[in-house]
């Protein structure tokens, strides 16, 4: 009779900081990996603060506890040392976060050099080492914020009986009036990076009705504002059957599904970043609302030198939303200054059914939104007006020709969204590898 060998494994269960911090190990053993967060060495005992992707945890490592070699080891080790360690779990107020790990076991993994990144350093030595910077608490927390605007903006969209598709980065039309164009060499040919996708989206309307894609837009703007990426990420929605009415209501329940999903489920990170959960859950719909006219009078009662027909910058934005605590929609923008395929206003034919979305407190655009224009002729004569060449258009013209459907759409900067979410100083802040008009690096 043969005798089989049963084999046991025995696997360690690691658990994260997250857990130790909820107060769910009080008293226990656990096992934790991470990296050496912050380091402090006495004669007989060392304090370092170990960080994992759920938090920051204080443990405590005695000389008279580990072994000799273990405390060598941590005598020796630097900040983002790498480590696993074994201990208690002990409640301690004076303890960042509440708790305090009393080490029995400890190893390190791997020992780091000195890291060049210490407590007080500039913006742009912080930027260039964006690629380590991004351990810090501060990023940590806004990337896992990120995720939660991604991930609630795909929730929302797809219970409203959106799909999501893609959309090509090389194009070789214009989408948007007056941003200029990252041009390319694309095998003798020129063409552009995308700074919209909704023009290649509005073809797969007509298949699947409701459509939206996340992907990168370019902007060639050399503006060098808190506001302005020239690569940015942009969530753009493209509804049949939906009118300038129905787009603005879309907008409300999206922005309001986003923002309370980030307080609903990132509260530990808001708090470490100190914002207000209230902020976010105070974005409800209805949102204000005028029109550009409006607008443009109100600005020139504040004293800003603007005329009828341009456009609404920094200033501008300020004067109307910087005592404003809700949204705001301004309508109904001059065609001069807004592009070619937005649906024509038959109360002011000067006009398009369009509208902005400018965020509270100053925080500026966060959408540019307009019902589509559906009528061919009437998009030939916008090309017409502006100079361009309707014949670089003839497969977006098509789609006018065959079964043309009323349809609205719009395009949400998802890095602007978040700067004024968690009030930001500046918009690289929200992004993990921003690209501005001087950073291309790392």
């Amino acid at each position: 009779m043969a005798v089989q060998a049963v084999i046991m494994v025995i696997t360690v269960s690691y658990i994260h900081v997250g857990d130790v911090l909820e107060g769910k190990h009080e008293g226990k053993k656990v096992h934790l990996r991470g990296w050496v967060h912050r380091v402090r060495k006495q004669k007989k005992m060392v304090f370092a603060l170990l960080r994992d992707p759920s938090g920051v945890v204080q443990t405590v490592i005695k000389k008279t506890v580990v072994s000799e070699e273990e405390y060598a080891d941590a005598e020796k080790m630097l900040v983002e040392s790498l480590v696993t360690m074994v201990g208690v779990v002990n409640a301690d107020s004076r303890a960042e976060g509440g708790y305090e790990v009393q080490v029995e076991k400890f190893e390190v993994l791997h020992f780091s050099e000195e890291f060049p990144i210490t407590e007080h350093q500039s913006t742009e030595f912080l930027n260039d080492n964006r690629h380590l910077w991004m351990r810090s608490r501060k990023l940590t927390n806004v990337l896992k914020i990120r995720d939660e605007v991604f991930r609630s903006a795909r929730e929302y969209l797809r219970n409203e009986g959106f799909y999501e598709t893609t959309s090509p980065m090389f194009v070789s039309t214009m989408g948007e009036e007056g941003a200029e164009l990252f041009e390319v060499e694309y095998f003798g040919k020129k063409v552009y990076l995308t700074q919209t996708s909704q023009m290649h989206l509005e073809p797969q309307l007509f298949a699947m009705e409701k459509v939206f894609i996340l992907a990168p837009s370019f902007r060639a703007e050399k503006s060098r504002t808190r506001k302005h990426l020239t690569e940015f990420w942009h969530l753009e929605v493209e509804e049949a059957w939906c009118d300038h009415e129905c787009n603005l209501k879309r907008q409300e329940g999206l922005i309001s599904y986003m923002s309370h999903a980030v307080a609903d489920n990132r509260p530990r990170e808001l708090k470490e970043l100190d914002v207000d959960p209230e902020r976010l859950y105070g974005v409800k719909a209805p949102f204000d609302r005028m029109t550009y006219d409006e607008a443009i009078d109100i600005c020139q009662k504040a004293g800003l030198k603007i005329e009828w027909g341009q456009d609404l910058r920094t200033e501008a934005e300020h004067i109307l939303t910087d005592d404003r605590d809700k949204f705001l929609f301004v309508e109904y923008y001059p065609k001069e200054i807004k592009s070619f395929y937005m649906k024509h206003n038959e109360d002011d034919p000067r006009t398009y059914k369009n509208s902005d979305l400018l965020a509270p407190l100053g925080f500026g655009e966060m959408i540019g939104a307009s019902e589509r224009e559906t009528d061919y002729q009437l998009i030939i004569d916008n090309l017409d007006r502006i100079g361009d060449d309707p014949k670089k258009y003839e497969w977006y013209l098509d789609l006018r020709k065959y079964g043309s459907v009323p349809h609205s759409g719009f395009g949400v900067g998802v890095d602007r969204l978040m700067t004024w979410m968690l009030d930001l100083e500046h918009i690289r802040d929200s992004i993990p590898f921003p690209r501005t008009v001087s950073r291309i690096y790392p």
